[in-house]
């Protein structure tokens, strides 16, 4: 009979046995792995553990029968459609990374009011079931998102991002005039208004810098290049909001809503640098054909 043992792969080396556990069995509650890991009832190699533990390949992870053999329920089926947008959508790719343009309204992954985000999508793919996602992008925004091929790749993305050595350039229509470049530099905290996690101008919270380089003004709007050097939540949207020039269609930050426009928020992921490459994901439609209909 099998017996209730996860066998760690390469694609896992390294990583913590909690996220391990949890990407292995996501509808089981975080606080429900915790207990059974100080209950002893989860082992590394027939030994006690914590949740902090590092695995390495081949490790064996023995954990209690049910959590091994219990069947995932409720698992929601990815239309055909959808992943065939977010394959055509690929950028770039080698062996350790995948550069996507995602789609606004299509969260990166699985959240309130949405059982698919594009990790999911591509983890039902057989050549990409162990990609994972190098960072984030808001669900209204679109553009460039990188995926790793593996956990080694994954590291030394997420070093590259602390050294501040991947660097992001985004587009954004902003309402207002912006005559020169500003760099904003405001600490930003997270809170919850009306139930939207949000970003807030706050001295006590996290350092945030962001560069603003106009690049067109129209009938009192801006094209711009906007490029973070810090990577804060709601960041770039946050910082508009404080020039007093928010997002064109970014009600959350100040904007005015425009729910006739095709998309929501008008801001762009458009290019983005690491490991001596440069990638750039197509500038939507929508925006050229927002500039086109702005009044002289």
């Amino acid at each position: 009979m099998t017996k209730p043992i996860f066998t760690v792969d390469t694609y896992s080396d390294g990583q913590r046995l909690d996220n391990y556990l949890r990407k292995q069995r996501k509808h089981i509650a975080t606080g429900q792995i915790y207990k059974l890991i100080r209950k002893g009832q989860v082992r590394i190699n027939g030994k006690r553990c914590q949740p902090s533990s590092k695995l390495k390949t081949n490790d064996q992870v023995r954990v209690p029968p049910f959590m091994f053999f219990e069947e995932v329920i409720d698992k929601q089926p990815v239309s055909s459609d959808l992943s065939s947008s977010l394959l055509a959508a690929v950028i770039a790719e080698d062996d350790n990374y995948l550069v996507l343009n995602k789609p606004a309204g299509i969260p990166v992954h699985t959240g309130t009011g949405h059982t698919h985000g594009v990790i999911e999508v591509l983890q039902q793919q057989s050549h990409y079931q162990h990609v994972l996602l190098a960072h984030r992008l808001d669900v209204v925004t679109s553009g460039c998102v990188v995926l790793a091929k593996s956990r080694p790749a994954l590291l030394d993305f997420q070093t590259q991002l602390r050294a501040r050595q991947v660097k992001k350039t985004y587009l954004a229509l902003l309402e207002g005039t912006l005559n020169v470049p500003v760099t904003v530099k405001q600490n930003l905290a997270e809170t919850r208004i009306n139930g939207l996690k949000t970003a807030v101008i706050d001295p006590s919270g996290k350092v945030a810098e962001t560069h603003f380089e106009p690049q067109k003004i129209k009938a009192g709007f801006s094209q711009v290049l906007c490029s973070p050097v810090t990577g804060r939540t709601h960041q770039i949207r946050a910082h508009a909001g404080y020039l007093q020039c928010p997002i064109v269609g970014d009600s959350q930050y100040g904007g005015s809503q425009r729910k006739s426009l095709p998309r929501a928020v008008y801001l762009h992921a458009w290019q983005i640098a690491f490991n001596g490459l440069c990638f750039q994901a197509p500038i939507p439609h929508e925006f050229e054909q927002f500039w086109d209909v702005v009044d002289c």
